[in-house]
Order: C-alpha cells, then sequence, then structure tokens
C-alpha cells in the first residue's frame, strides 16, 4: 500500500487527524504528523510531543526550495529548542549530509525528515551527526532505509535523547528490526512506529525479545504481517508490561492472536488496542471481551474484522463505548 494511502486509512482508523504539535512563532506551522492520529487523548502528534518532552515552535523553512538552499538557511543561526519540520520535501539522500554538518541544530529537539528519499546512505550521514545530541522526537517514515539504515541508526551512539522515533514505510525486514531490538538506541523511546514494514512473525519476537523497551509506552505495528504467532509472541513479552498503546491493525492475527492478546497478563497497562482488519471473527471477539487483562482499555479499535452480531454484541456489552467498529 502506499504510504499515503496507508497514512489516510490509519487517520480513518484512529478518529481524527492531529496535526497541531503547540506552540508556534508567528508564522510559523505544525509539523505534520499524520503517522501519529489521534484517538481521544491517547494517540496524536500533540501526544508524541508530550511523550517525547519536545514541544516548542516548529520551523519548516519553506524558502529553502534545494539542497544548497536549505544549507544556507540553516547556517543562519541556533535552532535550538525547535522543532524542525522538513517533511516531503525530497531533498534525497543528500539531505542528510546537509543536516549532519548544521552546527545551528544543536539543541533541535524535534526532527521531521519523512518522505525525502534519505535512503541508507542518508540515514547514514544523519546518523552521524555531532549536532542532534538534544533530539527527542525524529520521524524518518517512508524514507526506504531498508535494513542497513536501521543498523546505521541503531549502532550510531548519538541519540541518547530520543523519546519519540518513527520508522514507518522503510522496507525494514527481519535483519533491520532485530538490529533496532538489540540497540541501546531503544533504551528511552515512549513512541515506536516500525507500521507498514515487512518484519514479519520473526520480526516481532525480536521486538518482544528485546532488553531495551522498559519505557515504551506506545508501538505501532500497523501492516508489518506479523500475524498470529508475531501477536503471540508480543502478548508474551514481559518488556512490554508497561505499554499502554498497542496498534496491530491489518496484520492477519485471527481469532488464535486475539486470545493470545486477550489472555496476556503483561498487557494488563493497556488503555488503546488497535486490532482492526485482522481476521478475527466471533471466537476472537468473544476472547476479548472476556480478558480479565484488558480492564483500562478505553478504545478498542476493530474496525473491518470478520465477527457477527454474536462477536459484536459481547465486545458491546464489555467496553461499551470505548468500542469502535
Amino acid at each position: 500500500m502506499p504510504r499515503l494511502l496507508f497514512l489516510l486509512a490509519r487517520g480513518f482508523a484512529f478518529g481524527t487527524m492531529a496535526l497541531g504539535c503547540g506552540g508556534g512563532a508567528p508564522g510559523a506551522k505544525a509539523i505534520a504528523d499524520p503517522s501519529t492520529a489521534a484517538s481521544g487523548d491517547t494517540i496524536g502528534a500533540d501526544h508524541d510531543a508530550d511523550l517525547a518532552g519536545a514541544q516548542g515552535r516548529t520551523e519548516e523553512l519553506t524558502d529553502a526550495t534545494s539542497l544548497e538552499r536549505l544549507k544556507e538557511r540553516l547556517a543562519r543561526g541556533s535552532l535550538s529548542g525547535v522543532r524542525l519540520n522538513l517533511a516531503a520535501r525530497s531533498f534525497g539522500p543528500g539531505l542528510g549530509d546537509v543536516l549532519a554538518g548544521a552546527a545551528t541544530l544543536e539543541g533541535v529537539v524535534a526532527l521531521d525528515v519523512s518522505d525525502n528519499g534519505l535512503g541508507p546512505d542518508g540515514v547514514k550521514a544523519l546518523a552521524a551527526s555531532p549536532h542532534l545530541a538534544a533530539l527527542r522526537q525524529l520521524d524518518l517514515g517512508g524514507n526506504d532505509i531498508d535494513d542497513r539504515g536501521v543498523a546505521e541508526l541503531g549502532s550510531s551512539g548519538r541519540f541518547s535523547a530520543l523519546k519519540v522515533l518513527n520508522l514507518s514505510g522503510n522496507g525494514i525486514g527481519l535483519d533491520g528490526v532485530r538490529a533496532l531490538a538489540a540497540s541501546p538506541l531503544l533504551e528511552g523511546v515512549r513512541s515506536l512506529d516500525l507500521s507498514m514494514n515487512p518484519i514479519g512473525p520473526e520480526g516481532a519476537r525480536a521486538l518482544a525479545a528485546s532488553p531495551h523497551l522498559a519505557h515504551l509506552h506506545s508501538l505501532f505495528l500497523l501492516g508489518c504481517d506479523i500475524g498470529a504467532t508475531g501477536a503471540a509472541a508480543l502478548a508474551g513479552a514481559s518488556g512490554l508490561r508497561g505499554l499502554a498503546v498497542l496498534a496491530l491493525s491489518g496484520n492477519g492475527v485471527g481469532d488464535s492472536g486475539a486470545r493470545s492478546l486477550a489472555d496476556a497478563a503483561t498487557l494488563g497497562s493497556l488503555e488503546t488496542l488497535d486490532v482492526s482488519a485482522n481476521g478475527i471473527a466471533d471466537e476472537g471477539a468473544r476472547a476479548l471481551a472476556a480478558s480479565p487483562h484488558l480492564a483500562r482499555v478505553r478504545s478498542l479499535e476493530v474496525f473491518g474484522n470478520d465477527f457477527g452480531p454474536a462477536g459484536a454484541d459481547a465486545l458491546k456489552q464489555r467496553f461499551g463505548s470505548a468500542l469502535k467498529l
């Protein structure tokens, strides 16, 4: 699925798209963060900025229409405390080199370079930058960085302050997710988005076994082909006990995966669970409805599944207004 269609679908599933990220200077636009769509007060760009501790004014540098012009603009003065939005500018791999060499980025708290065609070489340059140590929120979605780019990012050691990381739609497979799961980069991360990457069941297992997810609050794995076994691996992950948001839409988890999630005592902190478009029938719906571990759920999203009136009624009785179908 093209990333734009994926973002629109995700926005529909989670409710209204949240594009604002808080107080900007006059003339500054809010960072558009469609990969974190709103659901009540749990998911959204504002919420991610809060998780990251990265509220502040946003700059887009819209007059920088080429890499050379961007380099000139970045040289003008400090951007400390700024949320820098360069999303969907098609700058290509050279963007990594330009940003890596910009000393004025010292103190930038959020960086959105999604949909720029960075590729693995662009991310390698960015990951080597000595100027991004204060970065708390990083969106690399839709850049085709593949496994090589993730490995560079995970081994850089330069993003110890990072709290929110979006890697959606990047062609990341099993090797990449294994490198990421083993990296201390995730140690402080509170929101991780790997949606629309073909990590498969083994990728979910790798994440579940990571020793670096103790602080994770939100995990987005929409359209990652994890299946029932991947869902079961996540359900049994002791490192995910603090998870409040789990988004698994479009993964084919079926009734078996739904039962695994329903039976998971480790997921007792969940407030938002998205299992939309997963082939869940009445059996899986009844398992979710009977779960003793989903007492804190305020939003259960089950759009586009296969259960009938009996399954829907069981879910309505259990979750009431928290049910989204």
